[in-house]
């Protein structure tokens, strides 16, 4: 016969789908905590309320864990980017995916931690991760690359630095600001937001003048214009393009 204090002490019969979960959410809170590299299985266990053995029987170790959490937790551009209203390689497209990806990652704190990883770590999973990312990246850059062909801007480079440029603004916001500029604010956000539309707009504006410039060339050739002609035409306009920017 049970005694009363047997019935008080024991635990509820939890499911395999609670246990996972409780898992989980245990990972979150010491990942966030104390990021991927210092989170250890013992205060995951501690904070889900289960037995080692419990966790060790799901995975062999740490690592077996992280690949499985990693898949669940990781982002995908294409995902970030389905959201997005109208087209996505029009100016207005490429300034809302910008700003989706800057406050997606400053809200995704399992995300931020992913990166740091990946940037102090080499394993296998980190490796997995950020190749896979790449991999899923490069459809999208490869059909602005292909829209920006012979414009003579290189979009890929230009988007790399950006991506970059918001990674590093993101994992170095609880260290310091970047020229004043604080992400953790409102109107850190903003301004950021309000450059990449800037900046989208200093490229796509810069395509469409080279498509006006190949149209009219078109246009003169169709006409009977030389091609002599044509080119120092072109050259005199560039000559007081220049002369008429502020030095």
């Amino acid at each position: 016969m049970e005694t009363m204090n047997e019935t008080k002490t024991r635990r509820p019969r939890r499911s395999k789908a609670d246990i996972e979960s409780a898992i989980m959410r245990a990972a979150i809170v010491q990942i966030k905590k104390k990021g991927f590299s210092m989170a250890l299985v013992t205060d995951i266990v501690k904070r889900a309320k289960i037995e080692p053995i419990v966790f060790y029987n799901r995975y062999k170790n740490l690592d077996e864990f992280y690949d499985t959490f990693v898949k669940k937790f990781d982002y995908w551009i294409s995902d970030l980017l389905r959201g997005i209203n109208g087209n996505l390689y029009t100016e207005t497209g490429y300034g809302d995916a910008m700003e989706k990806l800057l406050r997606n990652l400053i809200e995704d704190a399992i995300m931020t931690e992913l990166l740091r990883w990946e940037i102090s770590e080499g394993t296998t999973i980190t490796e997995r991760t950020a190749n896979l990312r790449e991999i899923d990246c490069n459809h999208i850059i490869g059909k602005y690359e292909q829209f920006f062909e012979g414009s003579g801007i290189d979009i890929v480079a230009i988007a790399a630095l950006s991506i970059a440029g918001i990674y590093y603004m993101v994992l170095h916001k609880d260290r310091s600001t970047f020229g004043g500029i604080d992400v953790n604010t409102e109107d850190g956000i903003k301004r950021l937001s309000k450059a990449m539309r800037q900046q989208a707009s200093l490229l796509f504006s810069a395509r469409k003048k080279e498509d006006t410039t190949d149209r009219l060339v078109e246009c003169l050739q169709e006409e009977g214009v030389s091609e002599e002609i044509i080119e120092r035409c072109l050259q005199k306009v560039g000559r007081r393009v220049q002369e008429q920017t502020p030095a």
